[in-house]
């Protein structure tokens, strides 16, 4: 496989990319450069507030007025299928999905679902928000999507047996109130 690199000249003009976690960050700057690309950028954030302003900022400095504002709670499944359907009303087509939101919380929090809340927004939104997607990506094709992770694998691991993590949280140490 060869190195591609990507050049300056790359358009974007007539692509449809949808940032989760956009207001900020690394999805803010994604959001940014594919706008100063010419994408059709559909930012996804929680906050109404921040994801105007980041939205207002993003329009300002690209001069491109395609980039939309979808809010959603993505620790929420109930509002993670709301997303894809307010999307669907809008759009017909789905080039990129960048599955960026995440967090960490310092104390275990259950969500309205019943899961853990990091467990929630890091792993089951990004792949239920895919998997609602995909045949949309499939029909847009070519078409990509990526997952932004943090180092934080590097100090977690996966317990099986406790998946919603209620019998231990954060550093390991069995809890004293899982709730």
């Amino acid at each position: 496989m060869q190195n591609e690199k990507v050049s300056d000249t790359t358009t974007m003009k007539d692509k449809v990319v949808m940032v989760t976690g956009a207001n900020s960050g690394i999805g803010k700057s994604a959001s940014l450069a594919l706008a100063e690309k010419g994408a059709t950028v559909v930012m996804v954030a929680r906050n109404k507030e921040r994801g105007d302003a980041a939205r207002s900022e993003i329009v300002r400095k690209s001069g491109n007025n395609s980039i939309d504002l979808l809010l959603a709670d993505l620790s929420s499944l109930e509002s993670v299928r709301q997303l894809v359907a307010e999307f669907r009303k809008k759009y017909s087509k789905l080039h990129v999905l960048i599955n960026n939101a995440g967090l960490f919380n310092q104390r275990r929090r259950v969500t309205a679902d019943g899961y853990e809340n990091t467990f929630a927004t890091n792993y089951l939104a990004p792949f239920l928000l895919t998997n609602l997607q995909l045949d949309l990506l499939k029909a847009s094709a070519p078409s990509r999507i990526i997952n932004v992770s943090s180092v934080g694998h590097y100090n977690g691991h996966i317990n099986f047996d406790d998946l919603n993590l209620e019998k231990e949280y954060g550093d390991g140490r069995p809890m004293d109130n899982p709730n």
